[in-house]
């Protein structure tokens, strides 16, 4: 008879609360959630201009740069938010007039071009920029500083820029036992492997994989089919999770095709849905972006949509890249809600990083793979996707 298992303990602590709204108010622009964006990295980003230039540099809106800096060609700082022209991207319009057989939609699944035009915005103006940067792998959404000069007609000539890059983080906790943190479906390995897994995370997609196949048209059988379908898989789901949730804390995150909100945040799935392992206190249905702090090790992390997105709009192609410019760019999801669906919020942007984490990831991407970055003060952190 094989000996019980003795699992490491450790404290949890779910810090997600921002992105469980009270209230669903979707009568708000979107226009407001960049203004948030850009008013709470502003700040962030003066900090970073005076370590890097000091006070060299005018700061200055872009509907205020004056007519003799443009004569002179002084060079000032420009704080803004990055908005990237794609003549690919899918629009709602053109998706009507296919409908009505005016123009056809090409298929697509990566819009990045030639004809791509960069642009930086604040709350008043737009303008192109050019020079001394590389928008190929720059998204809308974008919040940043740009150093350079106003060229005229609207265009804005870049020398530098600056990101607001990692945040501050606390000092990664040292453990007597090496810990394994684990995103799979499932736990595989001996019995010393197993003691050390002390939490397991299911970033999304665990009912359905991808999305229910478009139909224009949908019978009442087709309709009961798929129904049947997604209730048996949900309850062959319920009893993996009744066994797993047995013998280690879980955490279960909604994913681009689960049974919940489309948008970002995804509201945890509800407990309804399991009623087998539901009654367990190791279960834990969380949200969708995720934060958490395991041992006061800080986990963040998303099921993957805003890496795919990313990667859909830009030039890179590996998702480790695309996860640590997320840490750069110090936002969860820069294309929300450009091309990214996302709640309309009115005075906030829940995605926007506060903490540098220690464990960075993203499910549902091609491949299992991870990488260690560090910040310039020394931030240490893994990604896994």
């Amino acid at each position: 008879m094989p000996s019980e298992i003795e699992r490491i303990s450790l404290s949890y602590k779910n810090c997600s609360q921002k992105f469980l709204q009270s209230k669903n108010d979707y009568t708000k622009q979107y226009c407001n959630i960049y203004v948030s964006r850009l008013q709470n990295m502003e700040k962030l980003l003066i900090d970073k201009i005076k370590a890097k230039w000091g006070d060299k540099y005018t700061i200055c809106k872009l509907h205020k740069i004056t007519e003799e800096m443009r004569t002179q060609n002084e060079k000032c700082v420009v704080i803004g938010t990055l908005f990237k022209d794609q003549k690919l991207k899918p629009s709602v319009l053109k998706q009507l007039a296919e409908s009505n057989q005016i123009i056809p939609q090409p298929f697509l699944s990566h819009f990045t071009d030639e004809s791509d035009v960069l642009f930086m915005e604040d709350e008043v103006q737009r303008y192109q920029i050019m020079g001394n940067i590389d928008g190929t792998k720059l998204v809308t959404g974008i919040s940043c500083a740009l150093l350079g000069t106003d060229i005229g007609k609207g265009k804005f000539d870049v020398e530098d820029l600056i990101f607001v890059s990692f945040r501050d983080q606390i000092k990664r906790p040292i453990f007597e036992e090496p810990l394994l943190f684990y995103w799979i479906s499932g736990i595989v390995g001996n019995s010393d492997l197993a003691s050390k897994v002390c939490r397991v995370i299911i970033a999304g997609n665990s009912i359905r994989n991808e999305p229910p196949p478009s139909k224009p048209t949908i019978s009442m059988i087709s309709r009961k089919t798929e129904s049947q379908d997604t209730i048996e898989a949900v309850k062959s789901f319920d009893s993996f999770l009744l066994q797993l949730c047995q013998v280690v804390d879980v955490d279960l995150m909604p994913g681009a095709h689960d049974p919940t909100n489309h948008i970002l945040p995804q509201k945890p799935m509800h407990f309804c849905m399991f009623p087998e392992s539901s009654v367990y206190k190791s279960f834990n249905q969380a949200p969708n972006p995720y934060i958490c702090e395991v041992g006061d090790l800080k986990i963040a992390g998303t099921s993957g949509q805003p890496v795919t997105d990313i990667m859909r709009f830009c030039d890179i192609t590996d998702p480790l890249e695309a996860m640590e410019n997320c840490l750069i760019w110090n936002h969860l999801a820069p294309t929300a809600p450009d091309t990214l669906g996302c709640y309309p919020y009115y005075d906030k942007d829940p995605f926007i990083i506060e903490e540098c984490p220690h464990v960075f990831f993203a499910g549902n991407q091609e491949k299992f793979g991870t990488k260690m970055v560090k910040g310039e003060n020394g931030q240490e952190e893994l990604s896994f996707r």
